[in-house]
């Protein structure tokens, strides 16, 4: 065997190996499953999200501030880790958002709304009493 085979051949290992290093890395950290809540912790945290957007008319500032918090507080609740680079993409957009308030007002507020209303919902799944009346109107 020559030098240049040799070379190819160690080449070939190490990016076998990185490729593993890399899968299994992505195994590991992937996206966690949430941990259930129960109906009564859905409840509340439904009850949460309608004060808050409520609020939103009058304080928008302050209901980011809180939606935020809720979202968060959910996060933890479902046993997602909630610092730095591992919050969700949407959370980490909407405080890019509000980061931005200064420079576009309300309008950046209503935008990082929108991205906790999304995270939010996902978290939490369809409200019953919501998923009741839909699924009145299909059957009317």
């Amino acid at each position: 065997m020559d030098l240049a085979t040799v070379v190819v051949d160690i080449l070939v290992g190490l990016w076998c190996v990185a490729l593993l290093v890399g899968v299994v890395r992505e195994l590991r950290d992937g996206t966690p499953r949430l941990a259930p809540i129960s109906p009564q912790a859905q409840e509340r945290y439904w009850l949460s999200w309608e004060r808050i957007t409520r609020r939103f008319v009058f304080q928008p500032w302050e209901a980011a501030q809180e939606a935020d918090s809720l979202v968060v507080s959910l996060l933890k609740d479902r046993g997602q880790t909630v610092h730095g680079d591992r919050l969700p993409a949407r959370v980490r957009e909407a405080r890019g958002w509000l980061s931005r308030d200064i420079e576009d007002g309300t309008e950046a507020l209503r935008r990082a709304m929108l991205h906790y209303q999304s995270e939010f919902e996902r978290l939490i799944g369809r409200r019953k009493r919501d998923a009741d009346r839909s699924r009145r109107r299909e059957l009317a």
